[in-house]
């Protein structure tokens, strides 16, 4: 396993489960600039093993990671949605 951001995977579940509530575009760039948005806000968590990410992840189900995961994407989706790409 070559090392990896974990709050990448993170975001990105979280990201797709927050967009259910939107009705804002929905296009690649703009998921990719909600992604983009929220992880430079939060602080990456690299692993290299599998342990590792096992690890990392349920470190990022604690309760003020949580809140603080969600809080990132909701304010990248909705800087993103009040300016979104034209496709």
């Amino acid at each position: 396993m070559s090392v990896v951001n974990v709050m990448e995977a993170v975001v990105e579940e979280r990201l797709e489960k927050l967009l259910e509530d939107f009705d804002c575009c929905k296009c690649e760039k703009c998921i990719d600039d909600m992604m983009a948005m929220a992880l430079n806000t939060l602080k990456p968590k690299y692993v290299n093993s599998v342990k590792g990410e096992l690890f990392s992840r349920i470190d990022t189900t604690k309760y003020q990671n949580t809140i603080d995961i969600d809080v990132a994407v909701t304010k990248a989706i909705e800087t993103v949605s009040a300016s979104p790409h034209i496709n």
